[in-house]
Protein backbone atom coordinates (compact mmCIF):
# COMPACT_ATOMS: atom_id res chain seq x y z
CA UNK A 1 0.00 0.00 0.00
CA UNK A 2 1.57 3.52 -0.74
CA UNK A 3 1.91 6.32 0.99
CA UNK A 4 -0.99 8.32 -1.07
CA UNK A 5 -3.32 4.67 -0.79
CA UNK A 6 -2.46 5.35 3.15
CA UNK A 7 -3.80 9.18 3.52
CA UNK A 8 -7.22 8.58 4.50
CA UNK A 9 -8.16 5.48 4.14
CA UNK A 10 -9.70 3.83 7.00
CA UNK A 11 -7.47 1.01 7.68
CA UNK A 12 -6.06 -0.67 10.84
CA UNK A 13 -3.15 -0.05 12.52
CA UNK A 14 -1.78 -3.23 11.88
CA UNK A 15 -2.33 -2.68 7.77
CA UNK A 16 -0.48 0.56 8.72
CA UNK A 17 2.60 -1.05 10.14
CA UNK A 18 2.24 -3.88 7.63
CA UNK A 19 2.47 -0.90 4.37
CA UNK A 20 5.32 1.32 6.23
CA UNK A 21 7.03 -0.59 8.04
CA UNK A 22 9.65 -1.12 4.97
CA UNK A 23 9.82 2.00 4.08
CA UNK A 24 10.01 3.56 7.53
CA UNK A 25 12.92 1.07 8.91
CA UNK A 26 14.68 1.93 5.71
CA UNK A 27 14.16 6.00 6.09
CA UNK A 28 15.25 5.05 10.13
CA UNK A 29 18.36 3.53 8.98
CA UNK A 30 19.56 6.52 6.65
CA UNK A 31 19.10 8.84 9.69
CA UNK A 32 20.94 6.66 12.72
CA UNK A 33 23.27 4.59 10.33
CA UNK A 34 22.57 1.57 12.55
CA UNK A 35 20.00 -1.17 11.56
CA UNK A 36 19.45 -2.24 15.19
CA UNK A 37 19.17 1.60 16.35
CA UNK A 38 16.83 1.91 13.31
CA UNK A 39 14.21 -0.66 14.37
CA UNK A 40 14.65 0.29 17.98
CA UNK A 41 13.60 3.51 16.78
CA UNK A 42 10.78 2.33 15.02
CA UNK A 43 9.08 0.22 17.08
CA UNK A 44 9.18 3.78 19.43
CA UNK A 45 7.56 5.89 16.82
CA UNK A 46 4.71 3.11 16.07
CA UNK A 47 4.15 2.99 19.91
CA UNK A 48 3.77 6.68 19.45
CA UNK A 49 1.40 6.64 16.82
CA UNK A 50 -0.48 3.38 18.34
CA UNK A 51 -1.35 5.55 21.42
CA UNK A 52 -2.73 8.39 18.85
CA UNK A 53 -4.21 6.38 16.21
CA UNK A 54 -8.14 7.50 16.52
CA UNK A 55 -6.47 11.43 15.99
CA UNK A 56 -4.01 10.42 12.77
CA UNK A 57 -5.63 7.39 11.35
CA UNK A 58 -8.37 9.74 9.17
CA UNK A 59 -5.53 12.25 7.81
CA UNK A 60 -1.69 11.35 7.05
CA UNK A 61 -0.74 8.81 9.65
CA UNK A 62 2.54 7.93 7.59
CA UNK A 63 3.59 11.51 7.75
CA UNK A 64 3.03 11.29 11.58
CA UNK A 65 4.71 8.28 12.07
CA UNK A 66 8.00 9.96 9.49
CA UNK A 67 8.07 13.23 11.99
CA UNK A 68 8.23 11.15 15.07
CA UNK A 69 10.62 8.89 13.66
CA UNK A 70 13.00 12.29 12.17
CA UNK A 71 12.74 13.36 15.97
CA UNK A 72 13.53 10.35 17.68
CA UNK A 73 16.53 9.73 15.23
CA UNK A 74 17.95 13.62 16.16
CA UNK A 75 17.85 13.10 19.80
CA UNK A 76 19.64 10.16 19.46
CA UNK A 77 22.22 11.52 17.03
CA UNK A 78 22.49 14.04 19.95
CA UNK A 79 23.00 11.26 22.89
CA UNK A 80 25.36 9.79 20.60
CA UNK A 81 27.36 12.84 20.55
CA UNK A 82 27.73 13.48 23.55
CA UNK A 83 28.46 9.51 24.26
CA UNK A 84 30.57 8.86 20.97
CA UNK A 85 29.48 5.42 20.38
CA UNK A 86 30.65 3.99 17.07
CA UNK A 87 27.66 2.90 15.09
CA UNK A 88 27.31 -0.75 13.86
CA UNK A 89 25.29 -1.84 10.63
CA UNK A 90 25.26 -0.01 7.05
CA UNK A 91 22.47 0.72 4.91
CA UNK A 92 23.76 -2.41 2.91
CA UNK A 93 22.05 -4.45 6.12
CA UNK A 94 19.02 -2.92 5.17
CA UNK A 95 19.17 -2.87 1.55
CA UNK A 96 20.10 -6.52 1.69
CA UNK A 97 17.29 -7.62 3.73
CA UNK A 98 14.66 -5.64 2.45
CA UNK A 99 15.97 -7.14 -0.97
CA UNK A 100 16.34 -3.94 -2.57
CA UNK A 101 19.31 -3.04 -4.93
CA UNK A 102 22.25 -0.75 -3.46
CA UNK A 103 22.05 2.58 -4.78
CA UNK A 104 23.18 3.13 -8.43
CA UNK A 105 26.66 4.14 -8.71
CA UNK A 106 27.37 4.57 -4.95
CA UNK A 107 29.76 2.40 -3.07
CA UNK A 108 28.10 1.24 -0.20
CA UNK A 109 30.53 2.77 2.61
CA UNK A 110 31.61 5.53 0.38
CA UNK A 111 27.89 6.95 0.89
CA UNK A 112 27.42 6.19 4.00
CA UNK A 113 30.31 7.82 5.34
CA UNK A 114 29.34 11.02 3.39
CA UNK A 115 26.05 10.89 4.96
CA UNK A 116 26.84 10.07 8.32
CA UNK A 117 29.21 13.69 8.19
CA UNK A 118 26.58 15.26 8.18
CA UNK A 119 24.89 17.06 11.12
CA UNK A 120 21.77 15.45 11.57
CA UNK A 121 19.22 17.96 11.25
CA UNK A 122 21.06 17.99 7.33
CA UNK A 123 21.30 14.43 7.12
CA UNK A 124 17.59 14.20 7.99
CA UNK A 125 16.62 17.08 5.08
CA UNK A 126 19.00 15.30 2.49
CA UNK A 127 17.41 11.80 3.74
CA UNK A 128 13.82 13.18 3.55
CA UNK A 129 14.00 14.97 0.42
CA UNK A 130 16.42 12.55 -1.59
CA UNK A 131 15.25 8.78 -0.13
CA UNK A 132 11.49 9.73 0.70
CA UNK A 133 11.36 12.40 -2.25
CA UNK A 134 9.25 14.82 -0.44
CA UNK A 135 8.72 18.46 -1.00
CA UNK A 136 10.21 20.96 1.09
CA UNK A 137 6.63 21.77 2.61
CA UNK A 138 6.51 18.26 3.57
CA UNK A 139 9.97 18.67 5.11
CA UNK A 140 9.24 21.66 7.13
CA UNK A 141 6.43 20.12 8.63
CA UNK A 142 7.90 16.89 9.21
CA UNK A 143 11.20 18.84 11.17
CA UNK A 144 9.12 22.04 12.63
CA UNK A 145 10.89 24.07 10.74
CA UNK A 146 10.60 26.65 8.09
CA UNK A 147 10.83 26.28 4.34
CA UNK A 148 13.77 28.89 4.26
CA UNK A 149 15.61 26.47 7.01
CA UNK A 150 14.99 23.27 5.01
CA UNK A 151 16.41 25.20 1.82
CA UNK A 152 19.38 26.39 3.80
CA UNK A 153 20.06 23.18 5.55
CA UNK A 154 19.76 21.15 1.95
CA UNK A 155 21.82 23.76 0.38
CA UNK A 156 24.65 23.62 3.04
CA UNK A 157 24.44 19.68 3.16
CA UNK A 158 24.09 19.88 -0.70
CA UNK A 159 27.68 21.63 -0.47
CA UNK A 160 29.68 19.37 2.00
CA UNK A 161 28.51 16.52 -0.12
CA UNK A 162 29.95 18.08 -2.93
CA UNK A 163 33.15 18.83 -1.09
CA UNK A 164 33.88 16.00 0.56
CA UNK A 165 33.17 14.21 -3.56
CA UNK A 166 35.86 16.67 -4.88
CA UNK A 167 38.34 15.80 -2.33
CA UNK A 168 37.80 12.27 -2.45
CA UNK A 169 38.46 11.88 -6.63
CA UNK A 170 41.75 14.56 -6.24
Amino acid sequence: MSAQEIRGAEITFDEFVTATAGRLLRTAVFLVYDRHLAEDLLQTAYERVARRWKRVSGGNPEAYARRVLVNLAIDENKRRARRRDTPVGSVADVERLAGAPPAAGAAGGDLDELLRALPAKQRAVVVLRYWCDLEEKEIAETLGISRGTVKSHTARAMAALREHMKEGRA
